[in-house]
């Protein structure tokens, strides 16, 4: 019986009680349940029952200065590096990884840290979470109109300060407004919910000692999969920005089979213009990409996002950039704003 129990256990790796899920630091045993059609439930809930070698999940937040010139990157891993090869481990799944760029440096400051367990609590549509032994955590309200991430780790990190968001963008999926019975796959087996596509992001941080502090555009999601990401992906070009009363998320990829996927977003002064799943271009330039939104009766929302600043690269598969955007509607005025955009391409790989 005893040996049965440990078994149990070992099947069952999460811990629920109420609204909030507890996940233990390393794989689990057993088949993960995956929810890919969303529901009326807590839009930004976890969507994984289990975390076992092939799934995995992320809470990611960003914010990046009106210039271009500052940008912070939190993202709250539950994920062996069996499913996202870009984590520090094959059994350790709990990880934060925090980037800082400022004027002097894209990446002033990189550092990932484990966990020991991590809670996540639901409120109406919103989340909070807490990744045990790091001094990182974050809290969103019942609505989502406001997030914060909290970084009490000046022991682990050397790192302090908080990244506060207001919303400013309705929250959606990668084919529709937040509604049940949505479609939340972005492609096969990928999973993608988008709670806060803008805001108006304040960070206050002390680094070692030297203050970075800035204002500009924040952003979060969540991503999530049933299978390894490698296995699901082929190629991926994602991105947001701002531009004037606008606020862009675009994606342009592919599964790892060559069928393309896309998904586009458009709000205007807190107001959706359109979401899709169509219509949707991203193409490399010599400085950078060139993005097309077709907002059928709107016009096409055309924009060229430039890699100024380079924050991740890996291998030659994966990058993460900040930059300047410029942009608007064809024919309509044109407005300049930042952006951040990720790459992946693992089909020379």
């Amino acid at each position: 019986m005893f040996f049965q129990s440990l078994l149990l256990l070992a099947l069952v790796p999460i811990l629920i009680h109420a609204a909030t899920v507890t996940f233990p630091p390393t794989v689990g045993m057993g088949t993960s349940d995956v929810q890919y059609t969303s529901s009326s439930s807590t839009f930004d809930s976890l969507k994984i029952s289990n975390v076992n070698s092939t799934t995995y999940e992320w809470y990611y937040f960003d914010a990046i200065s009106d210039d271009g010139s500052y940008s912070v990157v939190a993202t709250f891993f539950v994920a062996p590096n069996t499913a996202f090869p870009f984590t520090g481990s094959p059994t350790m799944t709990l990880e934060v990884l925090l980037s800082i760029q400022t004027p002097d440096s894209d990446v002033f400051y990189l550092e990932a840290v484990f966990a020991t367990d991590a809670q996540v609590t639901t409120d109406g549509d919103g989340a909070s979470g807490v990744w045990e032994g790091t001094g990182l955590s974050f809290n969103g309200s019942s609505d989502m109109s406001s997030y914060q991430v909290v970084i009490d780790s000046a022991a682990s990190m050397g790192v302090t300060g908080t990244i506060s968001m207001q919303s400013i963008a309705p929250a959606h999926y990668p084919c529709s407004a937040n509604q049940a019975g949505a479609t939340m796959q972005l492609m096969p087996n990928v999973g993608w919910a988008n709670a806060v596509p803008d805001s108006q992001a304040t960070v206050q941080l002390e680094i070692n000692g030297q203050n970075v502090s800035f204002t500009g555009s924040g952003y979060h999601d969540m991503n999530w999969g049933d299978i390894p990401f490698t296995a699901a992906v082929g190629t991926w070009h994602w991105g947001h920005g701002r531009l004037g009363p606008y606020s862009l998320v675009w994606f342009d990829g592919t599964s790892q089979d060559g069928t393309p996927y896309t998904s586009g977003y458009v709000s205007m002064n807190g107001a959706i213009v359109d979401t899709q799943c169509s219509g949707v271009n991203v193409t490399a330039t010599s400085s950078g990409f060139d993005i097309e939104i077709d907002l059928a009766d709107e016009g096409v929302f055309q924009a060229q996002f430039s890699t100024d600043n380079t924050l991740i690269s890996f291998d030659g598969v994966y990058f993460r950039w900040s930059g300047g955007l410029v942009g608007g509607i064809s024919g309509g005025e044109q407005y300049a704003g930042s952006a951040m955009f990720d790459e992946f391409d693992f089909t020379s790989s």
